[in-house]
């Protein structure tokens, strides 16, 4: 008999979601439990491009189906997903489990919406309906209900029409050892040619990187040496003058310390694991009123958060910042406090710990 099944996603996705399912597996077996994760493939990571599953219900009611009986064989059984949709299987398990999930539905879409083309929006438009009483479904069933922030888990409460003071929060670990500053010396020096880091899947319009690039030319004016390092998948439209993309790297770490500031112009984000790693590194955050960041950023006192999604805000708030060393390394060190104080895999350990023994013995 398995231990403990963890429903999620197929990991080949990366990102939020690799993250989350990575940090529950490593902290559940830090503590003493034998994880297993169980998910079905995505058609579109296996080759099956033209598939029936392709159609997100379909897709979510099928894998309900068929992952039933490998949960009925776990002492323990959780879910730990971006989306309650994914943990469908163990709300018809007929067995008790717990949630750790990142979204609602509604966020999730709002994201969405705004990159999708007029086919995909018109099949999230069909499928809404479908997937709202799954949602509710595995949220109302769940034993015990997690998630990643409190914007998280305020959208998550009104999906699945929870009290909200009943939700808990398990934030996501970092890793603070990796992700550390580099000496305060070296640190000034860098504000002459200061560099702008955004971490992250800039051809993905959800990510909105087209926001950092149209405030450039203005920061460039006003700091002249500014420029921004682009890590990870890379925008398909050439790059503006002062952008460099470093692609996808073995470590981000090593590079992301050596920025002046970190801007994250997403449209939606659970938490936004890239912020906090940044802010663990000593580099302050400038980001949008996304959710899960805003909050990061406003706890911590390490960046500024915008107002909306305005290429002049952002222009003039980065501006400001890379010409105040002052400010700038007043939220560098609240940054890192903040994060090595209520991130540490310490922590997460210790939370994780108990969330697992209140599902097992509810």
């Amino acid at each position: 008999m398995r231990d403990l099944a963890v429903l999620g996603q197929d990991p080949r996705f990366g990102g939020g979601a690799l993250a989350l399912m990575d940090a529950f597996v490593d902290g559940a077996r830090a503590v003493g439990r034998e994880p297993e994760l169980i998910y079905a493939p995505h058609p579109t990571l296996v080759g099956r491009r033209l598939t029936i599953d392709r159609i997100e219900l379909v897709r979510q009611l099928r894998a309900g189906r068929r992952l039933v009986e490998p949960l009925r064989q776990a002492r323990s059984i959780w879910v730990a997903a971006t989306l309650a949709t994914n943990g469908l299987a163990a709300a018809r398990s007929g067995r008790r489990y717990g949630c750790w999930l990142a979204a609602s539905l509604e966020d999730e879409w709002q994201g969405r919406a705004r990159s999708l083309d007029p086919l995909r929006r018109l099949a999230q438009t069909v499928n809404e309906p479908f997937l709202r009483p799954l949602e509710r479904e595995v949220l109302s069933g769940a034993a015990r209900v997690y998630t990643i922030s409190p914007s998280s888990r305020a959208a998550i409460a009104s999906a699945g029409a929870l009290d909200e003071k009943a939700i808990g929060i398990l934030p996501l670990p970092v890793d603070v050892e990796r992700f550390a500053p580099e000496s305060a010396q070296a640190w000034l020096e860098r504000l002459g040619q200061p560099a702008i880091a955004f971490i992250g899947r800039s051809d993905d319009p959800r990510k909105n990187v087209a926001l950092l690039l149209e405030a450039l030319p203005e920061i460039r004016r006003r700091v002249p040496g500014a420029r921004v390092l682009l890590i990870g998948r890379p925008p398909a439209e050439p790059l503006p003058p002062g952008v460099e993309a470093l692609g996808l790297l073995p470590d981000a770490a090593p590079v992301l310390r050596t920025a002046s500031l970190f801007v994250l112009p997403s449209w939606q984000e659970g938490f936004g694991i890239v912020a906090a790693e940044a802010l663990a590194s000593g580099v302050p955050v400038v980001t949008t009123p996304s959710g899960g960041p805003e909050e990061l950023v406003r706890t911590s006192r390490g960046g500024r958060v915008l107002s909306g999604w305005d290429a002049e805000e952002l222009a003039d708030v980065v501006g400001d910042l890379l010409e105040d060393a002052d400010t700038l390394g007043r939220m560098r060190v609240a940054g890192r406090e903040y994060v090595a104080r209520e991130h540490s895999h310490e922590r997460f350990r210790s939370l994780l710990a108990d969330a697992l023994r209140a599902v097992d013995e509810a």
